[in-house]
């Protein structure tokens, strides 16, 4: 309801301009952050928009508190579960090159597995990147080696992660039901450096970041890129960015607002064209979430908001220190990303820019009709 009113507000003050002029576009975005945005617990954040063939970014708050130094689309931040669609990415590159096949069973990779099935029907890399494999969102033995509380991760390895799998007994059909699984894409990582031989950070960089020239999207900074990035907050106080020995291919991606672009351009379909054909069937719907009018794809999540209304695809991702939303329109060319530098969710700020902006073109196509 809040969302639907910020939206018809701001419609109502600003179709004529917004049509017109970036100015009204820079005041729209600049009163709703103002609206939805605390900045004693988001110091910082930056929005990118494309909107057909316009692309804009927005800087507000500070980097770090007290230090005057606004974000922009070069500031690095931690991109949380937002990695999961870069994983889901290398499966059908990997495919194209006969390296995996997405239907092959789990145990195929890692033979002591070979008992993660339910009814004879065995886990599959499908499963695992569609989030209907069985496995809990995070292993249950994840906090036994941990020193620190702001560092769930780093001493967590794959022996680890292995153990656990390894005494695990699914209960749920295979492939039926959805259930949201960091667990699950930690071992996709694992399968995608066994088959593609090489390690996980190597594969992204050969067959996404490298073609597509993201060079700010990596696991681990250079010195450079460290100065670049954005001190998070855990709401009240300053945290480290999280450290992984495992579960890289969950949440261990860091990105800027400008690479995000270029990632959501290509889906767009306003570069690489090939690449986003292959990538184009991770955006199709394969399974109900049972939350309403939201469905999973491969690595995705997709919005149907309406029979009129194409479908939104979308991915959220948070961290103990930042939050990261994208989220895009094909059939109107228009994306969102929100970056910020607390773990307080901007998801809903994402999605209201892009539902307003797409208001606008579906107003503009339905006058079009009437002239």
């Amino acid at each position: 309801m809040r969302q639907a009113l910020i939206v018809a507000i701001w419609m109502a003050l600003t179709v004529f301009q917004l049509n017109a002029q970036n100015k009204s576009l820079d005041k729209l975005i600049h009163n709703m952050v103002r609206m939805d945005v605390d900045f004693s617990k988001t110091p910082g954040l930056v929005i990118g928009i494309i909107d057909r063939d316009s692309t804009y970014i927005y800087g507000f708050g500070e980097t770090e508190r007290d230090n005057n130094q606004k974000p922009d689309g070069n500031t690095i931040f931690e991109i949380g579960s937002v990695s999961k669609v870069f994983t889901a990415g290398l499966l059908p590159l990997l495919e194209k090159e006969n390296l995996l096949n997405p239907e092959a069973s789990v145990s195929e990779y890692f033979p002591e597995l070979a008992h993660l099935q339910y009814k004879n029907k065995a886990v599959s890399l499908k499963h695992l990147s569609t989030h209907s494999s069985g496995l809990p969102r995070l292993p249950h033995n994840l906090g036994d080696r941990e020193e620190d509380a702001n560092q769930p991760y780093a001493l967590y390895t794959q022996a680890d992660l292995l153990a656990f799998l390894n005494k695990y007994q699914l209960n749920n059909d295979v492939g039926q039901e959805y259930t949201y699984s960091h667990s699950g894409y930690a071992l996709l990582g694992e399968i995608l450096e066994k088959a593609g031989k090489a390690p996980y950070s190597d594969l992204l960089n050969k067959y996404l970041f490298e073609p597509i020239n993201m060079q700010d999207t990596r696991m681990h900074l250079n010195t450079e890129q460290q100065e670049r990035m954005a001190q998070g907050y855990s709401l009240v106080k300053a945290v480290p960015a999280w450290q992984f020995q495992s579960f890289e291919s969950a949440f261990g991606l860091k990105s800027t607002a400008n690479d995000l672009l270029k990632w959501l351009k290509v889906h767009l379909g306003d570069t690489h064209t090939e690449l986003g054909e292959i990538l184009a069937q991770n955006c199709e719907a394969q399974l109900d979430t049972k939350t309403p009018d939201i469905y999973v794809g491969t690595g995705w999540h997709i919005m149907r908001m309406h029979k009129r209304f194409p479908d939104i695809i979308v991915h959220s991702g948070m961290t103990n220190g930042h939050t990261a939303h994208i989220s895009f329109v094909k059939e109107t060319h228009t994306a969102v990303v929100v970056l910020g530098n607390s773990k307080k969710s901007l998801s809903e700020l994402g999605l209201t820019i892009l539902e307003t902006i797409n208001y606008n073109w579906n107003l503009k196509k339905m006058n079009r009709r009437h002239q």
